[in-house]
């Protein structure tokens, strides 16, 4: 009967640690890119085209939930829009007169089609603080500060897409504080994908792209980001909570 009892045990212990495994691999399969096309309501801006209005802080439109804020990057630019796309589709919107197209077909950065990547949106802005929108927002650069709202990331591993100037696209600060090590994207050919990852993440702030590119002078280096879901080893709980079972029972027998 004893027997009986302690498979009983052993095989909840192990249907506890199989269901952790797939909550955990549920949970990180979340990417940070909502599976909809619209604009990222930032923190500083809110949502200021017709676009979809997406609030990553409601579960509803953003399974993995967050706040983005998006920062001052270079004097002759004002803060970026930030959008998701899926260049599968054609879509225009406007911020008041001012035009945004994102064709099935891109002036530079073509992100495969099919897949949901966020796209910042440069703003211009003249020394009469007029503001314009390069390229029809197909210059894709941008500053952002993702905040994951108290919860901590193991690891995150993002996907750089279209990354050709060297040292500009990089990970500023993890956590509040400049990383001790760089996290720059390498600079590769055009349509290149680069992957940086970062661990136990409560916030990071990334630059994407470079308004100021040797290579694109008169336009700039767009850049778009996706995140990468990860698989994590959650099913040592499971094999922990098994053995548990077993030293419990060892220690019984001993008398302990």
């Amino acid at each position: 009967m004893q027997k009986v009892m302690l498979s009983a045990k052993i095989l909840a212990a192990a249907t506890i640690g199989l269901s952790v495994l797939t909550f955990a691999s549920t949970a990180s399969a979340t990417s940070l890119v909502p599976n909809i096309e619209g604009e990222i309501k930032t923190t500083n801006l809110g949502c200021l085209s017709n676009a979809t209005c997406i609030d990553t802080t409601n579960a509803a439109q953003s399974p993995f939930t967050y706040e983005v804020t998006s920062k001052s990057f270079d004097s002759k630019f004002t803060e970026s829009l930030l959008f998701v796309d899926n260049r599968a589709t054609s879509n225009s919107y406007s911020v008041g007169s001012l035009g945004i197209t994102f064709g099935t077909t891109d002036a530079g950065t073509n992100t495969p089609p099919g897949q949901y990547w966020f796209r910042p949106v440069a703003r211009r802005i003249d020394q009469n603080n007029n503001i314009s929108i390069p390229e029809s927002g197909q210059l894709e650069i941008g500053q952002f500060f993702f905040d994951f709202l108290g919860k901590e990331v193991d690891s995150l591993t993002l996907e750089l897409f279209d990354v050709e100037d060297k040292d500009i696209t990089k990970i500023l600060k993890v956590n509040g504080a400049a990383p001790i090590t760089p996290i720059v994207a390498a600079e590769g050919p055009n349509g290149n994908i680069q992957r940086v990852t970062i661990k136990d993440v409560k916030n990071f702030q990334i630059q994407l792209g470079n308004p100021n590119s040797t290579k694109f002078p008169t336009t700039g280096d767009g850049v778009a980001m996706r995140s990468v879901p990860e698989p994590t080893a959650v099913i040592s709980l499971g094999a922990l909570a098994v053995a548990g079972m077993f030293g419990t029972r060892q220690r019984r027998k001993m008398g302990v």
